[in-house]
Order: structure tokens, then sequence, then C-alpha cells
């Protein structure tokens, strides 16, 4: 989006990216597989084998779910992105990313045509309109390639913002935080369109949280994890395991994928609200700053109903409580 390439984004669900360029959408699929397996045009026309008979339809295959159920106005696209290169009938699909593909052969746009058969669409529109838009890209997916691929993006972003190259440790948190907004909010019952402005916005509040440094070159002091326990009494050598639980836990965070990533959203969110309560008591005189306040949240947490329950480890809820705390303002000796 910052480069003018599409102007909004949202998905549909955890694996469906929508993007929009004015207001023509470009619907795009992410099929991962792993192994030696390889898409061909059979496999993504057919039905889900997990439906019940009754509903194993057209509709219920990779191509079925990637055209049906949504808008189709003038200027369309769709993308089926894969990890793996395709079977030679569906790679004359396969186009660059940003580019465009090659035509394909009247008899393969007549099988698919013939395979999902019976597929409801709207707007007047028919299976063989969609496959004349259809793409498919390959791209390699592993965690790792994604987060590589996620800093190169934004070293140039974040140096602009700065005015100067940033650390590789700020580049990373700059990520991390991104990434802990974005995931909340794929997780919210109506999925969100991003404009390139709102992005532009979420990503100089993540700098300046994780540097403490505004586009016009003054700064906002930050404090370490340790420098924000201190007040409450927190032994240095405590302190320090604190904050390698902090990076145990962001590095959980960077790596999870799926459910595992929501709930580590939820579980954040859950110990930011206790941060939060404990904040407003604070600020009104029910509980002291310093040690205190630092008793106070850290037994909230130790009290939650995951915790309690054994759903979730009180050593990993501990975690998150620090990874807050790492990125909080509001520090345990101020009332504010």
């Amino acid at each position: 989006m910052l480069d003018g390439h599409w102007t909004e984004v949202s998905w549909e669900d955890l694996e469906d990216v929508l993007c929009y360029t004015a207001d023509a959408p470009s619907y795009r699929q992410v099929k991962t597989v792993e192994g030696a397996k390889r898409h061909s045009i059979a496999d993504i026309c057919k039905p889900d084998p997990a439906k019940k008979t009754e509903n194993r339809t057209a509709a219920t295959s990779y191509l079925g779910k990637l055209f049906g159920g949504k808008p189709l106005p003038e200027g369309t696209r769709f993308t089926l992105i894969v990890n793996e290169t395709p079977q030679r009938d569906l790679f004359q699909f396969v186009c660059e990313r940003g580019g465009t593909r090659g035509p394909i052969s009247a008899e393969d746009r007549e099988r698919i045509v013939e395979k999902l058969d019976g597929l409801s669409l709207p707007d007047g529109r028919d299976v063989g309109w969609c496959v004349d838009r259809l793409d498919v890209l390959v791209t390699a997916r592993s965690c790792d390639q994604v987060e590589d691929e996620a800093r190169r993006r934004l070293v140039p972003l974040i140096t602009t913002y700065l005015g100067q190259d940033p650390l590789a440790q700020e580049v990373d948190n700059v990520l991390l935080g991104l990434h802990g907004y974005i995931a909340r909010r794929a997780t919210e019952p109506e999925p969100r369109r991003h404009t390139a402005d709102e992005f532009r916005c979420i990503l100089g509040k993540t700098i300046l949280q994780v540097t403490g440094q505004r586009p016009d070159g003054s700064t906002e002091p930050l404090m370490t994890l340790q420098a924000k326990l201190r007040p409450a009494g927190v032994p240095n050598a405590e302190a320090e395991r604190q904050h390698q639980a902090m990076l145990a836990f962001r590095q959980t965070q960077r790596r999870s994928l799926g459910s595992e990533r929501q709930r580590l959203a939820e579980l954040s969110d859950k110990v930011y609200a206790i941060c939060q309560l404990t904040s407003m008591q604070r600020r009104g005189g029910l509980i002291e700053a310093g040690e205190p306040a630092y008793r106070a949240t850290m037994l909230a947490v130790s009290q939650m109903r995951e915790v309690v329950s054994g759903t979730v480890d009180l050593s990993q809820a501990l975690a998150a409580l620090s990874d807050i705390t790492a990125r909080c303002q509001n520090r345990y000796e101020d009332a504010s």
C-alpha cells in the first residue's frame, strides 16, 4: 500500500487476503502444502473431502471458495498463492508478483468450467469469466522467509521515518508490534479494510513506541524492562530473568500460526486489560505506586481463569506481562 500498489487491504479469514486497487478487488487465497505434493487443476477443483457428502459440491473446492460468495465487479482479479511449483496444467496460470500471465489453453479452461459446474456466482458472472482473471503466484513461505521479507520491506520505511538506519533489534520490534496489531484485528468478527494512510499511521506509532524517536528528530524517553521493574523493588537478577522470558515469548509469538497465534494474541489482550485496571486503580489512589502496584498486577495475572484452570502456564502469562510492561509507557513508579 505504501508503494501505491494497493489502496486498501483486508481479509476474509486467516488464509484469504482481499486487496483493492480503487474499487476493484483482488481476491488472494493462500494454499500451502508440505512435502512433495504439487497442486494441479484437478486438485484445486476437487470438492473438500472433509465436508459431509451432501455438501461436497464445487463450492467447497479451492477455486469454488476463491470465486464464490463475493461481489465480482469489473476489474476483479483472483490469485491463488502456493508454496510449491504446480503441475504442468496449472503452471500456465503462474505469473511473477506484480506481473501478468500468458494465455492458457482453451482445453484446460473448459476443464475448469466443467469441474466447477453448478457453482453459483453473483453479478451475472460465470466460471469462465473468473478463470480468465485467475493468476497463480508461487512463493516459498517458511516462517523465516516471511520474517526476512517483512524485514527487507520495513528497513527503508523505518529509515525514512528516522532519517537514519535502524538497529536490527529495532526492526524486529517494529515487526512484532505490527504483527500484534494486525493479528488482533484479524480475529475481530467483522473484517476491517485498512487504507494506506491508516497503515502509515500505525507504522509511525509503532516506530515511535519502539525507538522513542519522532519523524522531526525529537525523542520520547524509553525505559528498559529492567528499569521499569526497579521502582517495584525487583532485584536485578530477577528482572534479567523476566527480560529473557519476555524475549522467549516474543519469539514464540513471531513463529506461531493459526489458532496458536490467535491464542497468544488473546492472552496478551487479557493481560493488558489487567494492566489497564491496575493503572486505573493507581490513578484513583486505590493502589500505591511501586511495589504495591507491581504486586497487585502479578497477583491478578496469576489468578486469571486460564492460569488457575491450567489452560495457560503461569510462566507464559507472566512472560506476556513482561512483554507488555516493556512496551507500556505507564511505569510502576508513576500514577499518570
